[in-house]
């Protein structure tokens, strides 16, 4: 016999659903799913939260920088820097989505190549995938501009609306990482003090 005690769970909840993966994921899946776009690209979002969720009614293609095996039906599966031209995509898509992925673009921890503006080129790359009238879900750490080397990047609240000249803002959710994620706040009203904010950004591609 093998002892394998588990002493604590009694007091616990039922399950765990807490963090930026938990909210995002769950709340973009809904929106994905309300929208029913004819086609759906992912560029590096977790297999095993949102990309699962997406699987669950609709085919998946999914960009990502590393190599994969994976034969899970409805899902296929390029090889590709988001970092550099993504022609084969480009305009193709009527819904884009990149979940707590673009932060990393450029700092060379999934062997991409470092550049300072990674990120930048990353979302304009993924941007220009989207049809006119698509939709583009993106979210990642935001609060004061720093990079947690070789690790993430924290941005500005305001900055994927400053780049994305061609999208429109629809909707924004702000996911502490505790607790319930808020609906009712504005990118221009997050407090960039408190550490450890993500924002979920739902665009629509108007020009």
């Amino acid at each position: 016999m093998r002892l394998a005690p588990a002493l604590q769970d009694y007091r616990a909840s039922a399950g765990s659903s807490d963090g930026h993966y938990f909210w995002q994921d769950l709340i973009c899946a809904r929106w994905v799913y309300e929208k029913n776009p004819k086609n759906h690209l992912d560029v590096g979002s977790r297999i095993d939260g949102f990309i699962a969720h997406l699987l669950s009614f609709r085919e998946v293609t999914l960009l990502d920088i590393r190599p994969s095996n994976l034969a899970i039906q409805g899902l296929s599966v390029a090889i590709g820097d988001a970092q550099t031209s993504l022609t084969s995509f480009k305009n193709k898509y009527e819904s884009v989505s990149s979940l707590h992925s673009i932060e990393h673009f450029g700092l060379g921890r999934y062997g991409d190549n470092l550049d300072l503006d990674g990120h930048v080129k990353g979302l304009q790359n993924i941007a220009d995938c989207v049809t006119l009238g698509g939709q583009l879900y993106i979210s990642f750490p935001i609060g004061e501009p720093t990079i947690e080397f070789n690790s993430q990047r924290i941005v500005s609240p305001l900055w994927p609306q400053h780049l994305l000249k061609n999208f429109e803002l629809k909707e924004f959710v702000l996911i502490p990482w505790k607790g319930q994620p808020l609906l009712d706040v504005a990118p221009h009203e997050v407090n960039c003090i408190i550490t450890g904010q993500a924002g979920l950004y739902k665009f629509l591609r108007v020009r």
